[in-house]
C-alpha cells in the first residue's frame, strides 16, 4: 500500500494546534506540532493539503506508486517565527523606551509592516498561510 508521511516542523507560532491534513478533500487526520505521521493511500496521484482554521497550505499534487512512500513536510509561511519574535522584541523595547527615558510612541510604526503582513495571511493569502512541500 502507497504511504505518504508528512513531518510538521516543531515552531513557537501555532504550537498549541493540530493542522488538518486533507488528501484528495477527504480529512485524513491531525497532526501535532514537531509530529510525523503517516497516511496510507491508494496508488495514483493525489492532491494534498495542510489546514488550520480558515487558512490552509497550497495544494500540492503527488503521484506514488504502489509501496512507495512520498515524504512531505509542513509548517508556516516563510519567516513566520522570526516576525514573531522581532515584534515582540519592538513591543518590549518601547516599553522599556517609555518607562526608563520617557519616549513617546513614535516607533510604533516600525510594528506596522508586520501587523500587515500577518494581515496579509490571515486574509488574502490565507491559501499561503502554511508551506507544504515534498521533501526526499
Amino acid at each position: 500500500m502507497a504511504t505518504i508521511k508528512i513531518k510538521r516542523t516543531s515552531e513557537l507560532v501555532n504550537m498549541a494546534r493540530n493542522y488538518r491534513i486533507f488528501i484528495d478533500k477527504q480529512f485524513v487526520g491531525k497532526i501535532a506540532n514537531g509530529a510525523t505521521k503517516e497516511f496510507p493511500t491508494t496508488a495514483g496521484y493525489h492532491t494534498v493539503t495542510a489546514k488550520i482554521d480558515w487558512c490552509s497550505s497550497p495544494n500540492i499534487s503527488i503521484n506514488i506508486n504502489t509501496n512507495e512512500t512520498k515524504y512531505l513536510t509542513v509548517g508556516n509561511f516563510k519567516y513566520c517565527s522570526w516576525l514573531v519574535l522581532l515584534g515582540l522584541g519592538i513591543v518590549v523595547l518601547l516599553f522599556m523606551l517609555k518607562g526608563i527615558f520617557g519616549f513617546s510612541y513614535a516607533l510604533n510604526f516600525f510594528l506596522i509592516p508586520i501587523f500587515l503582513l500577518f494581515f496579509y495571511y490571515i486574509t488574502i493569502g490565507r491559501k499561503k498561510y502554511l508551506t507544504l512541500s515534498e521533501t526526499k
